[in-house]
């Protein structure tokens, strides 16, 4: 039986279908409006011939039921799944914003425009980084690999915030144990770890693997494997790769303080036991290297809690402000720029 078709206009269970946006690996995506709560939406709908294999069907409902139950504002929401004249459907959270990857080339070639090698500067790199590692971290702790990790899998929205999207290869690892690669359906060759490739125990620090080539192609604009396109190459690079010539393409962007490149390089690691073990600890080596971020995050989360900050807080802050080296304009540069963020900066007084 062939699937049903999807046109604009077309009513299906309580949404109204719009412009089709994309199709990628099994599933389409739609733009639709859900007619009772009136908002946009994205319909992910599986496509022929995987929604005719009952394998695929349940791979596509578990991404929603995994998904669905990430309540983190790093990750794209799922509100519902439905099975529409037998194809499933997962209803999820609309994004106005663009993906990561995007985003990293249009900076790349800007930066060889003035004949210089990176992409997104170091700072916004990392701002960008920390949320992803926050989402990702959050999966983690449910025993959730995402198990694709890659820049057209990040968005960011028109407030620059992070949401994580397409779960379809995730799983759960059973009471925190590994499990083996057969388990998933596939990936990304290029950000694929050595032990998804060799088809071994894969856990969360198979995503970490992931995870550092992101970072790796957000810093540089491009990948860990530097010019190789054929397969074999990049299978050889993955496996057997050392980590010498990521280390020199990141030496080339000049800017990358010493930190963050031994970061980077520590995520890219063959061996699952020498990388990150969480995403907490890469954050962390983040931070640890770049204080104003540090500062940032500390400053974020004193004003969550009570818009204001308290004296102790205060006191707490400007001692991590003089342990990291920021002079007092820089941190108070940077209240201003986080209080604009979240709304919290009180407009100057009227001149009239």
């Amino acid at each position: 039986m062939p699937d049903p078709e999807f046109q604009p206009g077309q009513p299906i269970e309580d949404y109204i279908i719009g412009q089709r946006l994309e199709r990628g690996g099994m599933g389409e995506l739609y733009v639709a409006r859900d007619v009772t709560l009136k908002r946009k939406v994205i319909i992910k709908v599986l496509c022929a011939p995987f929604s005719q294999k009952q394998e695929y069907k349940n791979q596509f409902l578990r991404e929603a039921k995994i998904q669905a139950n990430l309540d983190n504002p790093h990750v794209v929401q799922v509100f519902r799944a439905f099975v529409h004249q037998g194809v499933p459907c997962l209803v999820m959270q609309h994004v106005e914003g663009t993906d990561l990857e995007k985003i990293v080339k249009k900076a790349t070639a800007v930066r060889e425009k003035r004949q210089e090698k990176g992409a997104l500067s170091a700072e916004r790199g990392i701002h960008i980084f920390l949320q992803v590692l926050e989402g990702i971290g959050f999966a983690h702790k449910y025993n959730i690999v995402h198990g694709d990790i890659k820049p057209s899998n990040i968005l960011l929205d028109q407030q620059g915030r992070v949401k994580i999207v397409d779960f379809g290869l995730s799983f759960m690892l059973a009471s925190g144990r590994k499990m083996k690669g057969e388990s998933l359906p596939g990936g990304t060759l290029q950000f694929m770890s050595p032990e998804q490739l060799l088809n071994e125990e894969v856990d969360s620090r198979s995503d970490i693997y992931s995870l550092g080539v992101t970072f790796f192609f957000m810093l540089t604009g491009q990948w860990p494997t530097g010019e190789r396109k054929r397969l074999t190459d990049l299978l050889e690079y993955h496996l057997e790769g050392s980590l010498e010539e990521p280390a020199r393409m990141l030496e080339e962007v000049g800017t990358l303080r010493p930190g963050i490149k031994a970061a980077v390089l520590k995520a890219l690691e063959k061996e699952q036991a020498k990388r990150f073990q969480s995403c907490l600890e890469f954050s962390l080596a983040i931070k640890e290297d770049a204080p104003h971020e540090l500062y940032s995050e500390l400053l974020r989360l004193s004003l969550l809690a009570t818009k204001e900050i308290t004296p102790a807080e205060r006191n707490y802050l400007e001692r991590i402000a003089k342990m990291k080296g920021l002079q007092p304009g820089e941190a108070e540069a940077l209240e201003r720029s986080i209080r604009r963020e979240m709304g919290l900066l009180r407009p100057a007084p009227s001149a009239d």
